[in-house]
């Protein structure tokens, strides 16, 4: 790894020389079924963590081979967290279910175990290849009408070529690959989530030794349905880390992600955990030569949390969920260079940082990541900023031995430059905004469409960013929304959009427009989102009714969500609005029962109503 020398260096950072769009940063939930809030904001927050903006998630295979089975996850909980945070979410299967697997590997000499899902390798075929598609679109389309998750990509296969029999894994050949795509396309667009975009290989090493790409983007007829091309980033010994320089993956054009990597030993396991700052810089030193090198568009880590058992440095967390500095070497780019920026050319004079820049030209936003591998000497180091719009100034963000992603005091750019000493051992970003005029409009963190069901309550948290510094008053207000919507101010910059969907507006889409204005020149910036409410599953109806003991007990089944009302009459013929209501539920788990505690007359009619 190179080293600084401790003298002035001098970084030109080019607002018009342009690299690569860049998606996201990530890692896995995966097998992990128990998130809390709190490890949602410190994952996934841009406000208070280290705002990753993709998650990667486990499929587990389905119980049989019947074109109608639909894998699961037990990660759904972390799944919406992230997704309500502005997270993109996508999900990967370990295995196919046996009955779409050979036992025999194809690259060497293991069987299958487990009641062949852990090892094997894909059979193929039209009857595998088109009952395995509908599977997995299945999967898409169940997390997205059950839990309201719109899945960003879905890969086809976790590494493909990886010699295992230990856990669920499964080999594909080239071949398999290039049959699969389409018919995994077609199955995406027959259940109406077509947008899902298909990623490939999943190589268990950096650039696909085994080429499992190629068939696929060498075939006309195949490649369009191919979005993305990305692998992991193992190596055979992977406990003293990669020393080498990861090479430009060839994609045929498409975006590129290295979706997977970790210190663990040979075999899985085997290091000791180490959440040092010395270990966080050599992690900040792989992600800037993968975007600087590779040129990726999109890095993920492997396990957010690790499993119990997995005492070594698989998580960006210990197996408690106390975070490495790794985790926050991460977020010097996850929580600043945000999906749709792009990278733009940072050179130095010498090279004792590494500095990597990128910027966002829609809102002028930009972030400049030095890091300073250097064990015992800081770095004077200068920014000129070429063909940059006006900046002001700068904000440092820090990590290092005793910092974590900790802001500084603002930097002034004065004639288009800026000094800063980059402290020893250190990742230090640069966050700043390139205005044409000194009045600069505060930004609003993008909301997706939200779906609920009739009678839920819906809370989504709008964040405002005003970069004047000082800070200016915001002012929230919305100028579209369902009747009864509410938004409430919850500090100085965020406000939260309240609704309770009433039962009249099952089956509708809501559009929202949450504005946030500030103080000053009285600029704003807009949310527009809107509310799906999913029809009523059903309407009430009773299960069963017994009276004993001078009470009347009913058992009713219906949509989850609404309130429960029962009402009651002694004349059947009497109008709705005068019968006398004896109790209301909020919002139960159905079925629900529902008691007339004085029933003393001869005969008694009742009706079930929902609400609001």
């Amino acid at each position: 790894m190179t080293t600084g020398w401790g003298r002035a260096q001098t970084c030109t950072v080019d607002w018009n020389n342009v690299h690569q769009r860049i998606d996201g940063f990530g890692a896995s939930s995966a097998w992990r079924s128990t998130w809390s809030t709190a490890q949602a904001d410190m994952f996934f927050s841009t406000n208070n963590g280290i705002g990753l903006s993709l998650l990667r998630n486990h499929i587990a295979f389905a119980s049989s081979a019947s074109a109608s089975a639909t894998p699961t996850t037990v990660e759904t909980g972390i799944m919406t967290m992230a997704q309500a945070r502005g997270a993109l979410i996508w999900s990967a299967p370990w295995t196919p279910a046996a009955g779409f697997k050979s036992t025999n590997d194809i690259y060497d000499s293991l069987k299958a175990t487990a009641n062949g899902i852990n090892g094997g390798s894909f059979l193929g075929g039209d009857a595998t290849n088109q009952a395995y598609a509908s599977q997995l679109a299945n999967y898409v389309l169940n997390i997205k009408n059950t839990y309201g998750i719109n899945l960003y990509a879905i890969s086809i296969q976790n590494e493909p070529d990886a010699s295992v029999n230990g856990y669920e894994a499964c080999q594909w050949s080239q071949a398999n690959i290039h049959d699969f795509v389409t018919n995994l396309y077609n199955a995406l667009v027959a259940k109406g989530v077509g947008s899902t975009k298909i990623l490939l290989p999943e190589s268990q090493n950096w650039t696909d030794p085994k080429n499992l790409r190629s068939t696929a983007l060498s075939d006309a007829n195949v490649a369009p349905d191919v979005a993305i091309v990305a692998d992991h980033n193992y190596v055979a010994n992977n406990l003293v880390g990669d020393l080498t320089t990861p090479a430009q993956l060839s994609a045929g054009g498409k975006p590129t992600w290295e979706t997977e990597v970790s210190q663990i030993g040979p075999g899985g396991g085997g290091n000791v955990y180490d959440g040092s700052i010395t270990n966080g810089i050599y992690w900040a030193w792989r992600i800037h030569l993968f975007l600087t090198a590779a040129q990726l568009n999109a890095w993920h880590y492997w396990w957010l949390i690790p499993s119990s058992g997995n005492t070594d440095n698989e998580g960006l967390t210990d197996i408690s969920g106390n975070p490495a500095k790794r985790m926050y070497a991460l977020g010097q780019w996850s929580r600043f260079v945000r999906p749709g920026y792009y990278r733009i050319d940072a050179s130095t004079t010498a090279g004792s940082a590494f500095i990597s820049a990128f910027n966002d030209t829609n809102s002028g936003l930009f972030a400049i990541v030095a890091v300073n591998t250097n064990g015992s000497t800081a770095i004077s180091q200068t920014f000129s900023l070429n063909n940059f719009p006006i900046v002001t100034s700068v904000t440092p963000w820090i990590t290092s031995a005793t910092l974590s992603l900790s802001n500084q005091t603002p930097v002034v750019v004065s004639g288009s430059s800026f000094s800063y000493t980059l402290p020893a051992r250190t990742v230090v970003t640069f966050v700043g905004r390139a205005v044409a005029s000194s009045a600069i409009p505060p930004t609003l963190t993008a909301i997706t469409d939200q779906t609920m069901n009739a009678g839920q309550t819906l809370l989504v948290t709008n964040t405002a960013t005003d970069p004047n510094v000082p800070p200016q008053s915001l002012t929230f207000s919305l100028l579209a929304n369902p009747s009864g919507a509410v938004l409430t101010s919850l500090d100085a910059t965020d406000a939260q959009f309240s609704w309770r969907a009433p039962v009249s507006s099952a089956g509708t889409t809501n559009p929202v427009t949450v504005v946030v204005t500030d103080n000053g020149t009285l600029l704003s910036a807009t949310n527009r989102f809107n509310v799906m409410v999913n029809p009523l599953s059903s309407l009430p109806s009773v299960n069963s009714i017994n009276a004993s003991g001078g009470q009347v007990t009913l058992m009713v089944a219906g949509p989850r969500g609404p309130d429960y009302t029962l009402l009651s009459t002694t004349n059947l013929t009497d109008p709705v609005g005068s019968w006398q209501v004896l109790m209301t539920t909020n919002s139960p788990i159905t079925p629900v029962t529902l008691v007339d505690t004085n029933f003393s007359d001869p005969q008694r009619f009742y009706l079930i109503q929902i609400g609001p």
